[in-house]
């Protein structure tokens, strides 16, 4: 066990032919468990994480790719055709231990997979249907050993349907189907979140919400273990100076980023002259009673970044440059790197945005009992 805990899935997947020990060994949930924390392990011990990127080909003007990004080249592009996802409009919505979540923004197909297995789960269609998009988050249950995907809607774009949907549904890996959930949704409350949740943390799900009413933002937290939502209030500064939050994972900690743009040169079609603002990172501190939160990193504006992406376990802040190519900027020592994922993006005001999450592979399989290989003996 200690040597094979060490190995790579590739490699892995391989030795479940060897024979019925090694098999069942690498199939044993403890011996899953151990690969994956001993993989995490070693990536941020010697800065080797690997990213998941949504990137796009021909300078965003044609197909896109799922693609590992290694820190060596070259890129490895992920095929999800059997899925039926149109790859140019899908959505990264999280990964926990490997698993990642992907949604189709022009239907509704759901879909679970570990790239690094090569293994896709299309979800079964909820049974309750809306003529609108809904919310969906994605996380991990650590208290039944579970993945989920939760989902509710908002406003609907018929008013002839009844406006506000209230129901929350969620959506077990276990079980492969949906169920009701007795949680209130945000809308009873009174707020209106982004569409897609893309972080998740220690079994939560976290989006950026609005009030109906024009009131204070808040962070809306789903909790995928007690299926219900919370409220945390946001930096007080964020709400007079800061046009753009993003949510991320930094250091383990739930961070916000927070910052404003502007064009030095009001040209429309200048997208090289497009600045940020000081960007701002803030991390939440649930030491105390109440929440709060500190300011850890400040970085001056500098030209020619547009979107921020996410951070790596060396310190990197990941951010796409105004052609639409992916940068880092190190926290520590300010250095700046370019990463070759795709085609520069010249002459657009607005080139698309890329996704990126930072990925360690993992045995956890995503197939259904009747789909699951069986051993066989060579």
């Amino acid at each position: 066990m200690e040597i094979l805990c060490r190995l790579p899935v590739k490699s892995l997947l391989q030795f479940k032919s060897v024979c019925k020990n090694w098999y069942a060994l690498i199939q044993n949930p403890d011996f899953i468990y151990l690969h994956h924390d001993r993989a995490t392990s070693i990536a941020a011990a010697r800065n080797t994480d690997c990213l998941l990127v949504k990137r796009f080909l021909n300078g965003g003007e044609g197909a896109a790719a799922l693609s590992f990004v290694p820190n060596q080249t070259p890129v490895e592009d992920i095929d999800i055709s059997s899925t039926g996802l149109d790859i140019e409009h899908v959505k990264i919505l999280g990964h926990c231990n490997g698993v990642v979540c992907l949604s189709g923004l022009l239907n509704s197909t759901i879909v679970l997979c570990n790239p690094s297995m090569k293994e896709f789960r299309i979800l079964p269609q909820p049974s309750y249907k809306n003529d609108h998009m809904s919310n969906l988050g994605f996380g991990y249950d650590p208290s039944t050993d579970d993945y989920k995907v939760v989902r509710f809607a908002m406003m609907s774009t018929d008013a002839r349907i009844g406006g506000i949907d209230k129901k929350v549904q969620m959506y077990d890996l276990s079980t492969d189907s949906w169920r009701d959930v007795d949680a209130e949704s945000p809308s009873e409350s009174g707020f209106h979140c982004s569409y897609y949740c893309y972080t998740s943390w220690n079994g939560d799900c976290f989006w950026y919400a609005h009030r109906w009413d024009g009131g204070d933002p808040v962070i809306m937290a789903f909790s995928m273990s007690d299926e219900v939502f919370e409220e945390i209030p946001v930096p007080e500064v964020c709400l007079l100076e800061f046009s753009e939050k993003k949510l991320f994972v930094l250091n383990d900690s739930l961070a916000m980023v927070m910052y404003s743009k502007w064009w030095s040169n009001p040209s429309w079609f200048s997208p090289e002259e497009y600045l940020l603002n000081t960007v701002d990172i803030w991390v939440l501190n649930e030491e105390d009673i109440e929440v709060s939160w500190a300011k850890k990193f400040s970085i001056e504006p500098f030209q020619g970044l547009d979107w921020a992406l996410g951070f790596r376990q060396n310190g990197e802040f990941l951010l796409q440059s105004s052609c639409g190519q992916m940068m880092s900027y190190n926290l520590y020592s300010q250095e700046r790197k370019e990463y070759e994922v795709h085609d520069q993006v010249r002459g657009r005001p607005r080139p698309p945005h890329i996704q990126v999450l930072l990925y360690t592979e993992s045995l956890v399989s995503v197939k259904r009992r009747n789909e699951v290989d069986g051993y066989v003996e060579l």
